[in-house]
Order: C-alpha cells, then structure tokens, then sequence
C-alpha cells in the first residue's frame, strides 16, 4: 500500500559519533555528485538541493542527531524528507485557512437550512473541502515528482554514513536501496 504521508520519516542507529558524520557530510558537500548545499550543526543537520536546481517540489533532508537508547555507543539518527521550510509553511497556512472557510461556511449553511433559505455556505464548505483534496493531491504528486532527489539525497547520507564509519543498525530499509519508491518511510520514529 502506498505511503500517504507528505513528510516522510525514519530513525537508524549508528557506530559513530555525531560529530564524525557532521565533519564527513560537511566535508563531502560540496564534491556530491551532483554537488548539494547544506547547514551544519553538532546535533543538526540540513541537506538540500541547491538553488540553479531546486524546484517547488524538491525535498530537503532534515537529519537530528540523539544519544542512542540503547546505551551502545554512537548515535541515534533522525531524518525527515520535507519540502522546504516556506512551502511547507504555506501547505500548512492554506489547510488551516480552508478547513476554517469550510468550518464556518458549514455552519452558516446549517444556519440558512433552519431558517428556511438556500444553504449557499453549504456549497461554499463543499468547494472548500474539494479544494483541500486538491492540495493535499498536489502536495502528494510533488513527492513523487521529488523522488529522485530524495535518492540523491539518500546515497549522499548513506555514503557519509559508510565513510563515518557509523555502519547501521535498526536501518529497516533505505529509500536509495529500495526498488520500491514507497519504502520511503520504513521506520516510524
């Protein structure tokens, strides 16, 4: 079944530590075939297309660094494929804007029905809601329009990874290794 969520996620335990892999995806960034930009912290991480290639729909790769929880040594890896930060913002804005349009159209509609008149905010909740299954289907098609740069994005952490030394446990499945775009989001964190 597909996956249906816009924001896939996943979580891996690594043998090495976070800094090891920060100063190896820093350092690699820029000879990334092709190159990629990205933001670097100790226990942060942000990986994305850069600007001459980047499109609407192009995901970034939000990668969070955690003490692992099984006490072992190294770390616990977090990642999020997003869109950026402003289009996500504005997927989020327009939901909220039309399920209140919707919510408050339905009402004045219910409103209209008991008195009697023809329930036009009725019609209005209903464009509102066709409207917001527009989007979400829009949003959906930019994933898939997105997922070879989420492979790329993919192979450059799992390069790192190996070069880091932080060989893998608890890694279900990787989006780059998998013949089956839908894996996206193997491991619920």
């Amino acid at each position: 079944m597909a996956d249906l969520r816009m924001r896939p996620r996943f979580a891996v335990d690594l043998a090495c530590e976070a800094d090891a892999l920060v100063r190896v995806l820093r350092d690699r960034i820029g000879s990334a075939g092709p190159p990629l930009e990205g933001k670097f912290d100790p226990r942060h991480c942000l990986l994305r297309i850069p600007a001459s290639r980047r499109s609407i729909w192009s995901p970034e790769l939000d990668l969070t660094f955690e003490p692992r929880a099984d006490d072992e040594p190294g770390v616990r890896l977090r990642c999020l494929y997003a869109p950026r930060s402003e289009v996500w913002t504005g997927f989020a804005f327009t939901y909220a804007a039309l399920t209140a349009i919707a919510f408050f159209s339905a009402m004045g509609g219910i409103a209209q029905l008991t008195l009697g008149q023809t329930p036009t905010g009725l019609v209005v909740a209903g464009g509102a809601l066709v409207l917001i299954g527009v989007i979400y289907t829009a949003s959906y098609v930019g994933r898939g329009l997105s997922i070879q740069e989420m492979y790329q994005l993919q192979r450059y952490l799992d390069a790192c990874i190996e070069q880091a030394g932080g060989a893998a446990t608890g890694w279900a499945q990787s989006p780059a290794s998998s013949s089956n775009s839908d894996s996206m989001s193997s491991t619920n964190s």
